[in-house]
């Protein structure tokens, strides 16, 4: 009995300490009204959520970026337009740039392109991602854009995903938690802290 009781409160101990660990990784704000609904590439739940956050009428505009992929043998922002397309979304409502892109910030730079060339049209933006990707994804469009654009962070829900709240306990989400903290901090060191022959030389690692 000793054995048993003295093992869940270990495992409590444990949870305790590492829930912080994957729980600072999460931004999550309400979601409200914007002016369009930016979706970062990658798994097609999140193409799903931000359709259906769409539908549910909070923004007027679809943004989707990805290039080719060889793995999924498409260009991921036109598979992205024609899922919103056939959910019920209008023509003049998905945007997309299908330019190859291999990072978060790279995304951002895209967007910025665009809204560049179309002025005056947007200044809140809701991005939908991974849990776990959003305190980079937040940190990327706040460095490209500063104050021009308020950026609000709506993850697809756990349930909707491969991964886990208890991330520790799921090999997906345990790869994830690691990998954000990995690239959250190459970020910081090849957008903000690094110049000249240093920041060029980081470039290599940009697909990381």
């Amino acid at each position: 009995m000793i054995v048993v009781v003295s093992f869940i409160i270990l495992a409590g101990v444990i949870a305790a300490l590492l829930q912080p660990i994957g729980d600072y990784l999460i931004i999550q704000d309400k979601p409200k009204k914007v002016d369009m609904i930016v979706t970062s590439s990658g798994a097609e739940y999140r193409t799903d959520y931000a359709i259906e956050l769409y539908k549910q009428g909070l923004s007027s505009k679809l943004f989707f970026t990805g290039g080719y992929s060889e793995k999924n043998q498409r260009i991921e922002a036109e598979w992205s337009r024609r899922l919103a397309l056939n959910a019920g979304a209008p023509d003049d409502v998905v945007i997309i740039d299908t330019s190859d892109v291999v990072s978060t910030y790279q995304e951002a730079l895209r967007l910025r392109s665009y809204l560049d060339a179309h002025p005056d049209m947007i200044s809140t933006i809701m991005i939908v991602t991974d849990p776990y990707h959003t305190r980079r994804a937040k940190w990327a469009y706040k460095t490209v854009f500063g104050d021009q654009l308020k950026v609000r962070m709506v993850p697809v829900p756990f349930e909707l995903t491969n991964l886990s709240k208890t991330w520790w306990k799921n090999a997906d989400s345990r790869k994830m938690v690691w990998n954000e903290y990995i690239k959250l901090f190459f970020y910081v060191i090849r957008y903000e802290l690094s110049a000249g022959e240093l920041k060029t030389w980081l470039t290599r690692f940009d697909k990381i």
